[in-house]
């Protein structure tokens, strides 16, 4: 994997606002759960390389910002776009989470 810069468009902006205004509602505790445990798990999943650098090795983005919006950058091959909450559900059962 190679890092990137996240180049400046109008859907990265759109991200960028998604992923600061979800860090918000996280610190007022005010997310639904299966929101709450897909941003946790996706922390998990990335804590070897993007936790380190604060950055997606796959996008470029803020790593805490990157886990916190709905769309995925790295296409399933870590983790899939933010689920409804019977979807989640179904992935945990599934995967064994």
């Amino acid at each position: 994997m190679t890092e990137r810069m996240a180049k400046v468009t109008i859907h990265n902006i759109l991200s960028y606002l998604e992923g600061n205004t979800q860090r918000i509602l996280e610190e007022l505790d005010l997310q639904p759960e299966h929101i709450k445990e897909q941003i946790a798990y996706r922390r998990i999943i990335c804590k070897d390389d993007c936790a380190k650098k604060n950055k997606c090795v796959f996008c470029g983005c803020d790593f805490r910002g990157k886990t916190s919006v709905s769309e995925s950058c790295n296409n399933g091959q870590r983790f899939p776009n933010l689920m409804s909450g019977p979807e989640w559900i179904k992935f945990k059962e599934k995967n064994g989470i």
